[in-house]
């Protein structure tokens, strides 16, 4: 079983979804979480207050991850509560699916890329500076963009900004020890735009197009940021792992 005592993990979009199954899974196996939230206070609170009462120590600190003052601020806060950070999963993100790109509105895309592409950015480059030799860095994708499809476009080519940076810099700091990859998951009950559930003519598709026939989990994502975070994985650095159940995306 992995263990993640005496480490330091933050996790941005993480107070709901596939943040936060990720940061109760690294609390569940020791580290102290940092649950990072935009909006939505009272569902950080609700998962600090999970992560306390299952006897693991967390700490709520707001920022948008698409202004750089918030996200220095973030780790900042991070590095003054814990004194150190040793895992970083930049997983924060929006959704806009089923929009063609001849719909999509200069307010939308510049959201999508404000958040996607520039806040990942620049939670990855914190990331670099200040987790510590011997490292992990996670990034969440999606598997959108293995597989281009109608109406995806914005999201998927705001997403796929990440995984590139995921491979320079998995070059960049390799030399500390730092791992950095990427996971890329598939349409996720309980996380995105199936947060509060999925409608059951869209589960029967999903389930219809995959080998494996059901619907992605959020455990089924934090099972792979539980891999990528620990001594398993020290030599796997630059990857894209796709969580799809044997389809395509």
């Amino acid at each position: 079983m992995t263990s993640l005592h005496d480490k330091t993990a933050l996790v941005t979009g993480s107070a709901r979804g596939i943040g936060r199954a990720i940061a109760e899974r690294y609390a569940a196996l020791g580290a102290n979480v940092v649950i990072n939230y935009s909006t939505g206070q009272a569902r950080a609170r609700e998962a600090v207050a999970a992560i306390e009462q299952a006897g693991g120590t967390a700490l709520a600190v707001q920022a948008d991850v698409a202004h750089a003052a918030d996200v220095d601020r973030l780790f900042e806060s991070t590095l003054e509560r814990f004194g150190s950070l040793d895992i970083v999963v930049a997983n924060a993100g929006v959704e806009l699916i089923a929009e063609p790109l001849l719909d999509i509105s200069e307010a939308d895309f510049d959201r999508l890329y404000s958040i996607n592409a520039k806040g990942t950015f620049l939670t990855l480059q914190r990331a670099a500076r200040h987790v510590a030799d011997n490292g992990r860095i996670i990034y969440i994708g999606s598997s959108s963009t293995a597989f281009p499809q109608p109406g995806m476009g914005g999201y998927s080519s705001s997403k796929i900004a990440g995984q590139l940076l995921v491979e320079v810099l998995s070059k960049e700091i390799g030399a500390r020890g730092v791992t950095v990859n990427s996971i890329l998951p598939t349409a996720t009950d309980g996380a995105g735009v199936f947060t509060r559930g999925v409608p059951e003519d869209v589960a029967q598709l999903i389930q219809s197009i995959r080998p494996i026939k059901r619907m992605g989990t959020v455990d089924d994502v934090a099972d792979a940021a539980e891999y990528l975070a620990g001594a398993l994985a020290s030599f796997v650095s630059g990857q894209h792992l796709l969580i799809s159940g044997g389809a395509p995306a």
